[in-house]
């Protein structure tokens, strides 16, 4: 697929083009990741910590394979992912005077679970249902010590580059990828210059590096309390850095984050961002593509692979699906056409 189906427009939304339509090119080849996440107007993005007394793979299991596929199953949803990150990674960096990359061991995120929205319309029916006024909440702290959700603001977050072209990742991504959380310097700009400068001086010049691969953008709100309320998990944020903005980085090789910020605009980065935190994904997993859920947000990971292993295709075709899990097949598709 070329690259004129990776670059960002302006956003689809829903009016522009139907759900099914845009599903349909997408399938054919004809529409890029980046045009499908582009068509959607609201992001959720929640900064998880997982309990301290639960062995982290039995957290990130039970976040993928119980917890995840509750989210699989509610309404709105057009992209859910789920980001599983490594420790900081300051080195990676160059040194730049003012600007830090240094983060305390027990204020890094361990997953950043991802969700787009066509409309707000869609963001409030995902709000309203069930289970994700009741289920969900009430499941979090089983793996979850703390949570931070923000709403970006409505049209802010960008895929302004993404060359992968794999819109239902499942795994450890193909080349190096990383999760950039911005920390704002204090007094320098207000948030919406904060935001413009995220998007317009830092994440839209790296895009167009030639070995930068994907790059999202997401500005977010200072953060105040946790917009997903989750009764025994702690919201408060652990430190006093939090993040106006994020962005997530596929690189062809490491070597490229030093070439970013090299060169005269190092001292403008500094004027306006205090800290860079750098967290490698180890792993991503969907659980909603374009609207449906996928194979691991119906089944779970382990039935996907399982299947996958002995080549049962028949056990991916939508009428077996549709007969085992109903109409949480269709996911989009099934709200739209309620009256």
């Amino acid at each position: 697929m070329g690259d004129e189906h990776q670059a960002a427009g302006d956003p689809a939304g829903p009016n522009a083009r139907s759900t099914a339509e845009l599903r349909a090119e997408a399938a054919a080849g004809r529409v890029g990741t980046a045009e499908l996440e582009n068509a959607a107007q609201r992001a959720l993005t929640a900064f998880c910590w997982w309990r301290d007394d639960l062995p982290r793979r039995v957290c990130e299991d039970y976040w993928r394979d119980v917890h995840g596929i509750m989210f699989a199953r509610a309404p709105g949803l057009w992209q859910c992912r789920q980001l599983r990150l490594a420790p900081n990674r300051p080195g990676l960096w160059p040194a730049v005077t003012g600007l830090s990359f240094d983060v305390p061991e027990a204020a890094q995120p361990h997953g950043i679970p991802h969700g787009l929205f066509l409309s707000e319309a869609d963001l409030a029916a995902f709000g309203r249902h069930p289970l994700t006024r009741e289920t969900i909440p009430n499941d979090a702290h089983h793996f979850m010590g703390r949570i931070g959700s923000q709403l970006t603001p409505p049209g802010g977050g960008r895929t302004l580059v993404d060359r992968l072209d794999d819109p239902a990742m499942q795994g450890p991504p193909p080349v190096p990828t990383f999760v950039l959380c911005f920390v704002a310097r204090t007094g320098a700009a207000s948030t919406e210059e904060f935001h413009r400068f995220l998007t317009e001086h830092i994440a839209r010049p790296w895009s167009e590096h030639p070995s930068v691969l994907r790059l999202r953008v997401e500005p977010l709100p200072p953060y105040e309390q946790s917009v997903m309320a989750s009764p025994g998990v702690a919201h408060p944020w652990p430190g006093n850095d939090t993040y106006l903005g994020w962005i997530e980085l596929a690189v062809r090789d490491e070597g490229v984050l030093r070439d970013l910020v090299s060169g005269p605009g190092a001292a403008e980065l500094s004027e306006q961002v205090a800290a860079i935190h750098t967290y490698p994904v180890r792993e991503v997993y969907t659980l909603i593509c374009a609207g449906r859920p996928t194979d691991v947000g119906l089944r779970g990971y382990p039935a996907v692979r399982t299947i996958l292993a002995a080549g049962v295709d028949d056990q991916r075709e939508e009428n077996v699906l549709e007969l085992l899990f109903g109409d949480a097949v269709h996911g989009l598709d099934q709200l739209r056409r309620r009256p």
